[in-house]
């Protein structure tokens, strides 16, 4: 099934299923004003999780090649530091973690490139 997105006169964005292929298409293109064209349709991006598991983490940050530096400035905090029990105790990693967000600046990742990260993260399994 194809989905078109079709934007009017007046920039009025309108998004038909096209069940029956060209005819359907056909139909709908003729019934624009003169000088519209039906664009293929974008899917929205993924959304991003707002959690994922330990395991997640450590594979998708493995994946990246970010484990290594991690693991490495982890062990230079004090034992009772927060990042590093959080890091050593945390089940699940929460996208607006202040460790979170502390770790992704230590390794210089915008804030898209978390949320990518988490993106890829929630397509990992066990």
């Amino acid at each position: 099934m194809k989905t078109y997105k079709y934007t009017d006169a007046t920039n009025t964005v309108v998004h038909v299923i096209d069940e029956d292929g060209i005819s359907r298409m056909s139909m709908l293109a003729s019934e624009l004003p003169e000088g519209n064209v039906p664009d293929p349709y974008t899917p929205p991006p993924p959304p991003i999780p707002s959690s994922v598991t330990r395991f997640q983490a450590l594979a998708i940050l493995a994946a990246g090649g970010y484990l290594d530096t991690v693991r490495t400035y982890i062990a230079t905090l004090d034992q009772n530091n927060v990042q590093r029990l959080a890091w050593e105790n945390a089940t699940d990693w929460e996208r607006s973690s202040p460790t979170l967000n502390a770790l992704a600046t230590m390794l210089g990742l915008t804030d898209a490139q978390v949320d990518e990260l988490f993106i890829a993260a929630a397509q990992v399994s066990a």
